[in-house]
C-alpha cells in the first residue's frame, strides 16, 4: 500500500490543491536540504534496491551523480518540492513540509527518465491531454503492459484533472536566473510485491520555451541513510 506526504497530499480537494500550486514563488536563495545543491557529487547505495532490480523499469545509477540542475516548487503553507538533476536528467526529488531542513524532510524518491512522446497533431495531444486522456485516468499501463494505479485523487471515480504548476529550474547557483517548466501531470504507483519495492509514474506534458511533449519518468523511495552528498 502506498504511503507518504506527497504521495497522499492529492486526496485534498481539487480547489484547495490548485490554490496550494498556485502560490509559486520565485527566489534568491537556494534551499538545499541534506547538502544537495548544484555542482554537489551523489552517491547513492543502491544495494537494497537492486536485489528487486529485475522487477523494476527504474534503471538504478551505476556510478556518482553530478548535480547540474536545481527545480524548485513552493507549494505554499511552507512546503515545497527540491529537485536535483544530473546530466541524463535523473532526478532526486525532496519533499519538506513545515520548513528546508533536514529533519522538515517527509519524502526522498529518486526519479529516472523512462520515455518521452512527441504528439504532433491536437488529435494525438487529445489522447494524452484532454479530458478523459490518457494522464489522469484511474490506470497507466506501459507499452509493455505494466500498470500502475493512480494515486493522486486515488478516491475519485473515473477521470481526475492533472495537477497543474510551474517548476523554477536553475542552473547556476550564483544567478537568479531561471528556466520555467509548466507541469500538467499525474502520479501513478504500483506495487510490485509485499516484500519488494514500489515503484511510482510521473507522468506529465511539459512546456518548456516553444517545446511541449508528454514525459514519464520512474522512481523508487530512498533512504537519507542511503545517500551521500558530497
Amino acid at each position: 500500500m502506498f504511503s507518504g506526504a506527497m504521495k497522499s497530499l492529492f486526496k485534498s480537494g481539487a480547489r484547495d490543491l490548485k490554490s496550494k500550486f498556485s502560490k509559486t514563488q520565485e527566489i534568491d536563495e537556494f534551499p538545499t536540504p541534506l547538502g544537495l545543491r548544484i555542482g554537489a557529487a551523489v552517491d547513492i547505495d543502491t544495494i537494497p534496491l537492486r536485489m528487486n532490480a529485475d522487477q523494476l523499469h527504474v534503471e538504478l545509477p551505476e556510478e556518482t551523480m553530478l548535480i547540474v540542475a536545481q527545480g524548485y516548487i513552493e507549494l505554499g503553507d511552507a512546503t515545497y518540492v527540491h529537485r536535483y538533476y544530473d546530466a541524463k536528467d535523473t532526478m532526486i526529488q525532496v519533499f519538506t513540509v513545515a520548513g528546508m531542513e533536514d529533519h522538515h524532510i517527509e519524502e526522498l524518491t529518486l526519479y529516472v527518465p523512462h520515455k518521452s512522446y512527441y504528439p504532433s497533431s491536437e488529435g494525438e495531444w487529445g489522447q494524452w491531454a484532454s479530458k478523459g486522456g490518457k494522464i489522469g485516468a484511474p490506470t497507466f499501463q506501459l507499452d509493455d503492459g505494466s500498470e500502475y494505479s493512480r494515486m493522486w485523487f486515488d478516491s475519485t471515480e473515473g477521470y481526475a484533472e492533472p495537477v497543474e504548476y510551474t517548476e523554477s529550474v536553475y542552473e547556476d547557483p550564483e544567478s537568479d536566473e531561471h528556466s520555467d517548466v509548466y507541469h500538467r501531470v499525474m502520479l501513478y504507483g504500483r506495487n510490485l510485491e509485499a516484500d519488494k519495492k514500489n515503484e511510482y509514474l510521473l507522468a506529465s506534458v511539459e512546456e518548456y520555451e516553444d517545446e511541449r511533449t508528454v514525459e514519464l519518468m520512474v522512481g523508487v523511495d530512498l533512504e537519507i541513510a542511503n545517500l551521500k552528498v558530497i
